[in-house]
């Protein structure tokens, strides 16, 4: 899939950094960022999925919080997003016994 991280000044939201990357076979993106953001709200984004049927964004999936300064108390210079995700045009047959065990309507 192809990733981005994004910035935005957090007084404005004028977009002030982006870079892109794409996800490995397992799903795994690294995206390098030399600079420190300290005063800018950035986010790793989801562009788009090479997979045939699943392409469609996942709202609340599609986007993820991360600092990238190192004066946020984690001491390693790796950041890590939540996990990003799309929506398959046809659920897995699973789907449907998971959402009976735990009572959710597919």
């Amino acid at each position: 899939a192809k990733v981005r991280v994004e910035c935005r000044d957090r007084a404005t939201g004028q977009l002030t950094y982006g870079i892109a990357g794409v996800t490995d076979a397992t799903g795994t993106y690294r995206i390098p960022v030399e600079e420190e953001r300290p005063d800018e709200i950035c986010e790793a984004i989801l562009i788009s999925s090479p997979q045939p049927g699943c392409t469609e964004l996942e709202k609340g999936r599609e986007r993820a919080s991360i600092l990238l300064t190192s004066n946020s108390g984690i001491s390693s210079p790796t950041r890590y997003a939540n996990s990003l995700g799309f929506i398959k045009d046809t659920p897995l047959p699973v789907c449907t016994q998971l959402s009976q065990l735990y009572e959710i309507e597919a």
